[in-house]
């Protein structure tokens, strides 16, 4: 029964009357959001079914069906994302929920009437996508082979999306080298947008404000760039590290000093005749203090 309700579509000859589409008929909507088409017959004929259809590769997908007799089917492909926002045989409007790049297209409502036949309205989906943006920056080597060559500070700004985001700079007059790009296509329309720079550090991020800006349909946003990576370096990460250890070994050392004097003065007060040359690092002072304890 579904197969001939959804084939009623087909059949039947182009009628001269018209539909009406109620929204918009360009849509554009972020990935997982959801949309919503809707169509009105202008026709005064007896509407038989309304059928809806995806256009997919030059041919017609068929996504749902209406009338009297059946009520609301929809094809198994489309159950788990489309529902009839509203079914009547005048007018009639379905829903996509959790809307994905494989939806983007043209849809079709058509209304069977009798005698004339199918009127047609047509409208599109374009669909946007927008990863988490990134920027990072870190210190690099320079190609300066020398002891006292300053450190190279790395920028890198990068976004994936659909269609492909733009990236711009807003960079301090001294900055004049020019931003590499990098384009990445994926099989699912998406692009990655990688764009980057270096430069000689000189406390360039802390002196100078430099940002990245990512503009995108369903995005605009301005990044800052983090200081944080540059601010502990190699040569900081080293010092810190040598501040570590010596924090550490002093008291230590200490320690170990205090327990060898104090074990020599008990092993003397018990003992005198055992042990009566003291290491010369035993001070009297010390010495007298045991004794008259």
């Amino acid at each position: 029964m579904m197969v001939t309700c959804l084939l009623l579509s087909s059949i039947w000859l182009a009628a001269p009357a018209s539909v009406q589409v109620t929204n918009r008929k360009v849509q554009a909507v972020q990935a997982g959001g959801n949309v919503t088409f809707s169509c009105r017959s202008v026709t005064k004929e007896d509407v038989i079914q309304v059928t809806w259809q995806k256009e997919t590769d030059g041919a017609e997908d068929n996504i749902a069906t209406y009338s009297t007799m059946n009520g609301q089917r929809i094809a198994k492909a489309y159950v788990s994302h489309v529902s009839f926002a509203h079914s009547e045989l005048q007018a009639s409007a379905i829903s996509l929920h959790g809307v994905t790049l494989h939806d983007e297209g043209c849809y079709k409502c058509i209304f069977n009437t009798f005698p004339s036949g199918a009127v047609t309205g047509r409208m599109c989906l374009k669909v946007y996508a927008i990863s988490d943006p990134k920027v990072e920056t870190k210190l690099i080597p320079s190609p300066d082979k020398a002891e006292n060559s300053e450190k190279m500070v790395g920028m890198s700004c990068s976004a994936t999306g659909k269609p492909a985001p733009k990236i711009t700079w807003h960079l301090p007059g001294i900055l004049q080298q020019k931003p590499r790009e990098y384009h990445i296509k994926f099989s699912n329309q998406t692009v990655t947008v990688i764009s980057n720079f270096t430069h000689t550090h000189s406390k360039i991020l802390q002196e100078y404000p430099i940002t990245c800006m990512i503009q995108h349909p369903s995005l605009n946003v301005t990044l800052v760039l983090p200081t944080d990576s540059l601010e502990q370096g190699p040569d900081s990460s080293m010092a810190l590290s040598i501040a570590i250890a010596v924090g550490v070994l002093v008291p230590l050392t200490s320690l170990l000093l205090l327990t060898c004097l104090l074990y020599h003065g008990l092993r003397h007060l018990r003992d005198p005749d055992r042990n009566p040359a003291w290491p010369c690092w035993v001070g009297l002072p010390f010495l007298r203090m045991l004794q008259q304890s």
